[in-house]
């Protein structure tokens, strides 16, 4: 086996315990989000919260605010400003999805998805 391909497994096996314990890191998550909003809800969904995760899953977190910024360059400073304040690696298995309460009843409502309180 090559550098490359053992390289690769320990990327992959690290990214598996980041999603397996995926509820280790929800409080630092929360605590940025509240830093980064002010005032917001956090929740968890997919396929870690039905239990049917693989190593190239991801951990997808709902951050539901008063207001989503505008511009998509905006809402993507507002998530890589989560992550530092999280302390997440740059190679972190957590995909922020960030709306206001519209958009929150339209996840919980229309694509029915089981969120979990943070």
């Amino acid at each position: 086996m090559g550098n490359i391909q053992r390289w690769l497994i320990r990327k992959m096996r690290k990214r598996y315990q980041m999603i397996k314990n995926y509820h280790k890191f929800l409080p630092q998550i929360k605590e940025a989000c509240r830093e980064v909003f002010g005032e917001c809800e956090v929740y968890v969904f997919g396929s870690v919260v039905e239990g049917k995760f693989t190593a190239e899953s991801d951990v997808d977190i709902l951050v539901v605010v008063k207001s989503v910024p505008k511009s998509l360059m905006e809402r993507a400073k507002r998530k890589v400003e989560i992550e530092g304040r999280a302390g997440l690696p740059e190679d972190h298995p957590f995909e922020f999805h960030i709306v206001d309460n519209e958009g929150f009843e339209w996840y919980k409502d229309v694509l029915k998805v089981k969120l979990k309180p943070v």
